[in-house]
């Protein structure tokens, strides 16, 4: 049913967790909808250090967001935003389902999310530093 590069990656996901005092948290989805991706995100000098996830979904929302952890890690905030949807798949082997594309769109979107709220909570501090 899931090609080989599915089930291995489901059987051991790496980065499902959460990050303690994480410096970014990005949402999509909801869970009325069927799919929600929460990534947590360490950066240190505008370098991601870390990345977890936490994702109500299927099989496939899981292993997307198990490996945009992977590719998230060691970029500067800038070169994350450079991921695409392309590069998830293409880490899977493109073992994704046609019908299950839009969750690999939906998983690579938090990106922005994560590092909206960054950039937020940086203006924030230098405010409150102000003061």
């Amino acid at each position: 049913m899931y090609s080989e590069k599915i089930s291995e990656r489901f059987q051991s996901l790496k980065n499902a967790g959460m990050v303690t005092n994480a410096d970014a948290v990005g949402q999509v989805g909801a869970i009325g909808t069927g799919d929600l991706v929460k990534v947590y995100l360490r950066i240190v000098n505008g370098v991601i250090t870390d990345a977890k996830f936490k994702t109500l979904g299927n099989v496939y929302t899981l292993v997307a967001s198990d490996v945009l952890c992977d590719l998230l890690k060691k970029r500067s905030i800038e070169n994350a935003l450079l991921i695409k949807s392309e590069d998830i798949l293409k880490e899977l082997d493109y073992g994704i389902p046609e019908n299950k594309l839009k969750i690999v769109d939906l998983v690579q979107s938090v990106i922005a999310d994560a590092i909206e709220d960054y950039h937020k909570k940086q203006a924030k501090a230098q405010l409150n530093a102000k003061k």
